[in-house]
């Protein structure tokens, strides 16, 4: 395989149709600067497929069509073709994947309306793709970055590159890149096919399973199908024979209103002949009655007003008896039920005597066990006889509780009136005391000053009258421990007037008569004592005592009224 020529048209600065040929060996091109040399190299690398237009020295392909020179026309389009020898080899293959002895590679570009370029490849005059000349050419080592085509400069950087460097070229020039190169592809697109492999695998996988629900699905629409054929055709079945009964029952319907019709109009001639025959008869009675009336006498006609008044006696008569028909059958169905009530009473009766006779037996059982009750009467009076004094004792008790309600009530005033002072008392104290406790600081700084001077003065007149500076510290003592004194006597009336307030405050809310107060407890302890109502323990201020007295106090202040709160053992009581 070898390039027998190349055919250009508006190619660079070549104008029209140029072919230049080049046999087999060594073909040398020359001529002056400007002649084309280089663009004939130009137009191999155009049709082998550069990276980028500037490997052929232009800015972009338009740059590629003939320019018109200094008085010429620019082209409108131009091509480059290269026209290969493809004659098999020794072993019958062809280097070109092409089924010919001659193959050519042409690539055109024309101008389209807006001035934008248009590229066509064609091989041996057949439409084709930029990929697959290509690849075509690339399958026969020819590549335009390859080393096919030897530039100037490419020969010196050939000599001076590294080994390395230059066994890439020399592999890259065998075919032996462009083989790595199909590996690493053929590789990647292996990797590429097995996932794509795996992915197909899977989603048959699942399309199987949808299809086998799908199947499902088919079957159940199918069955489905066939039954709402059959129910439709069942009920096309049905609606017909619905209106084949509609329309025998129609028919019928129809004999039956034209027989009745007939009969109609029969009864209907009947009936005039009837009415014809009546008013004929009416006739006849009339005339009989005016007949009878001239033939009979006035005696005649006043028994004939007798024997009315009879039959109007006779009706009369039948009535009575009717109603006294219905009167003797009432009277039969009360004696049925008398005589059932009389059955029901005798039964009674019998369950009386019966009931009778268990009672004269409870009536000894019950002798027997008052006797008992009695024996146990008197042994309950011996021991309530032995059980006097503690009633006793509770009954004082109990008076002396009521004697104090009524104490209380009195007082309830002058209590209230005690609590109010004693509230007073207690801000009058709460004010003396801020004051006391003001003047005891003041003492307190006064000392400190004192006690530094006292110190100043040691230090600097250690000869000064140390009994003078000794009595009046022993007068600041003694005043300040009196202050401390107030203080103490100051917060006691507080707190007692506290405890006053409360304690005066808690009677005043015992006057009341709530639950929880005096008159409740009281009847609650009288109702518990006396066994009437089970289940009462007591208020809880006698069920309940702090470890420490010392706290019956803030006890009674954080409680208040709950003291008297009642404990029963449930809600029930």
């Amino acid at each position: 395989m070898h390039l027998l020529r190349i055919e250009l048209e508006n190619f660079k600065s070549f104008a029209g149709e140029v072919t230049i040929p080049l046999e087999e060996g060594f073909t040398a091109i020359t001529g002056p600067n400007g002649s084309g040399k280089s663009n004939s190299l130009d137009a191999m690398q155009f049709v082998l497929g550069p990276k980028s237009s500037k490997s052929l020295r232009a800015a972009n392909v338009t740059q590629l069509i003939f320019n018109g020179g200094k008085r010429g026309r620019p082209a409108k389009h131009m091509s480059a073709t290269l026209v290969f020898s493809n004659t098999p080899e020794f072993d019958g293959r062809r280097r070109l994947r092409v089924d010919t002895d001659e193959v050519s590679f042409t690539r055109s570009v024309r101008l389209g309306r807006k001035g934008a370029p248009i590229s066509a490849y064609r091989i041996n005059d057949d439409p084709s793709s930029a990929t697959d000349m290509r690849r075509i050419l690339a399958e026969a080592g020819l590549r335009a970055n390859g080393y096919n085509i030897v530039q100037q400069g490419d020969v010196t950087t050939l000599a001076t590159m590294t080994p390395h460097k230059r066994r890439a070229v020399l592999e890259d020039v065998a075919g032996v890149t462009a083989y790595d190169d199909e590996l690493r592809r053929a590789t990647t697109q292996r990797k590429h096919v097995e996932n794509n492999i795996e992915t197909i695998d899977l989603f048959e996988k699942e399309q199987k399973g949808r299809l086998k629900d799908l199947a499902k699905e088919r079957e159940q629409a199918l069955k489905f199908k066939e039954l709402k054929d059959e129910l439709d055709i069942s009920k096309v079945v049905l609606h017909q024979s619905r209106h084949r009964n509609r329309l025998d029952e129609v028919r019928l319907l129809g004999e039956e209103r034209s027989r009745y019709l007939g009969d109609i109009d029969n009864i209907g001639g009947k009936i005039t002949e009837g009415n014809k025959g009546l008013l004929a008869l009416e006739e006849e009675i009339v005339k009989i009655d005016s007949d009878i009336n001239e033939i009979m006498s006035g005696d005649a006609r006043n028994l004939l007003e007798q024997i009315r008044q009879y039959d109007i006696d006779i009706e009369t008569g039948g009535d009575r008896i009717g109603d006294q028909r219905r009167i003797i059958e009432h009277s039969e169905g009360e004696i049925e039920e008398f005589e059932g009530e009389l059955e029901r009473a005798e039964k009674a009766r019998v369950d009386a005597e019966g009931s009778l006779k268990d009672a004269s037996e409870a009536l000894v059982s019950a002798n027997q066990s008052l006797k008992q009750a009695a024996k146990d009467e008197e042994d309950a009076r011996d021991a309530i006889q032995s059980g006097d004094k503690h009633g006793r004792d509770l009954k004082r008790i109990l008076g002396k509780a009521t004697e104090t309600v009524d104490k209380a009530h009195s007082t309830h005033a002058q209590a209230r009136l005690q609590a109010d002072r004693a509230e007073q008392t207690a801000q009058i104290a709460s004010s003396n005391l801020a004051d006391i406790e003001g003047e005891f600081e003041e003492a307190t700084f006064i000392r400190d000053d004192l006690e530094l001077v006292g110190e100043d003065l040691l230090s600097d007149e250690p000869q000064a009258d140390r009994g003078s500076l000794a009595g009046e510290l022993r007068r600041l003592q003694k005043q300040e421990g009196e202050l401390a004194e107030d203080r103490d006597r100051s917060e006691i009336k507080v707190r007692d007037a506290e405890r006053d307030l409360n304690k005066a405050r808690a009677r005043q809310e015992g006057r009341a008569n709530t639950p929880g107060s005096a008159v409740t407890l009281a009847a609650l302890t009288r109702l518990r004592q006396s066994g009437e109502i089970h289940g009462i323990m007591g208020s809880l201020g006698e069920l309940t005592a702090p470890k420490d007295p010392a706290h019956e106090e803030a006890l009674s202040n954080a409680l208040g009224g709950g003291l008297r709160s009642i404990v029963v053992t449930d809600d029930d009581v």
